[in-house]
Parts: C-alpha cells; sequence; structure tokens
C-alpha cells in the first residue's frame, strides 16, 4: 500500500511539473546601447507607445516578438500587465483613432538578437538562451 502510494505522489508531482516550470525572460539591448536601468512605468509606456524616449536617452524602439511566441505572452503577463485580449484592444483603439502603431514583431528570439544587435536604440526581450556578448540585460526596476 504504501508502495502504491509513494507512486502515486511522485506521478501527481511530475505531472505538475510542466505546469509549474518556465524559461525566464530578459529585456535587452545591444552592448553597444547606453541603457542599463529602465523603471516598469518607462518600459509599459514604450511598449504602449506612450512615449518613444527615456530621460537622458535618445529615441527608443521596443521591438516584439510574433503574437504566439511565448516569450511575449510571458513579457507582457510579466511586465506590462496586459492579456493579449487586452492589447489587442489597446492597440485597435490607438490605430483607428490614427494615433499609433504596435512596435515592429519579429518572429522569435534570434530574429530579435539579430535586429538588436544591428540597431543600438532598439529595446527587446528574449529567451535567456539567445543571450551572447553582443547583447546587454537591461534591469527592470
Amino acid at each position: 500500500m504504501a508502495k502504491r502510494l509513494s507512486r502515486w505522489y511522485c506521478c501527481v508531482l511530475l505531472s505538475l511539473l510542466p505546469c509549474t516550470v518556465y524559461a525566464d525572460l530578459v529585456v535587452v539591448v545591444s552592448a553597444e546601447a547606453a541603457l542599463s536601468r529602465i523603471q516598469r512605468q518607462e518600459l509599459k509606456d514604450l511598449y504602449l507607445e506612450s512615449r518613444n524616449s527615456l530621460p537622458g536617452q535618445a529615441r527608443i524602439t521596443p521591438i516584439d516578438q510574433s503574437e504566439r511566441s511565448r516569450e511575449r505572452s510571458e513579457f507582457y503577463r510579466r511586465y506590462i500587465e496586459k492579456t493579449p485580449a487586452q492589447l489587442r484592444t489597446h492597440w485597435a483603439r490607438l490605430i483607428f483613432t490614427g494615433r499609433g502603431q504596435p512596435p515592429q514583431a519579429l518572429a522569435d528570439s534570434q530574429a530579435v538578437v539579430e535586429r538588436l544587435i544591428r540597431d543600438p536604440y532598439a529595446l527587446g526581450y528574449i529567451d535567456p538562451d539567445f543571450l551572447d556578448e553582443r547583447l546587454k540585460v537591461v534591469t527592470v526596476e
């Protein structure tokens, strides 16, 4: 009986594991960029297009990932505090009134890396497995 219960508990724990473990996400810029820290509200403003620069910085171009990417869902949930539905509503309103366009969306983390290394004024988010010496992690405060 004890052996059966112990197997049952192991099965339950293992079945829950994929639900609770997820890869982390990092906000990054080119290693040549001056930006190293950003306030959470500033990040939200950049990605929701209520601002396009930060104090003491040149214009910053936010780079997005595909709507179907895990990184995008995690980024908007964690930092921007918007669901995909809220985000679509936000952009539909701004596009309809002619007051804005969403950030350029690239296919995946690798595409974001390639864009960031070519543009020191771009800001993006990637899976940390794609980090290398050409990028700098931005601390979100």
